[in-house]
């Protein structure tokens, strides 16, 4: 059986198709997944956020200012105008 430059130049043609058709449906799939781990992301972080201002809300402001590295004597201004 003899190989014509004709089956050759299918044969490469055919292959640098398909090549393309995989190479952009692996791009399409690499996006989705990249879109997806994001949006995954995106929730993980609003949910701790949630978290940290329902933590954040219950604190009274003494609590907040020690906790956002206020200095004990100016805290303790806040804890005495919040008893008056």
């Amino acid at each position: 059986m003899r190989i014509s430059l004709q089956h050759i130049t299918g044969a490469v043609i055919g292959g640098a198709v398909s090549g393309l058709f995989f190479y952009a449906l692996g791009q399409h799939d690499g996006k989705q997944d990249a879109a997806l781990k994001v949006a995954q992301a995106v929730t993980q972080a609003n949910q701790n956020r949630a978290g940290i201002n329902e933590e954040v809300g219950n604190m009274d402001s003494y609590s907040l200012c020690r906790e956002l590295g206020g200095v004990r004597d100016e805290c303790e201004q806040l804890r005495r105008l919040a008893e008056d």
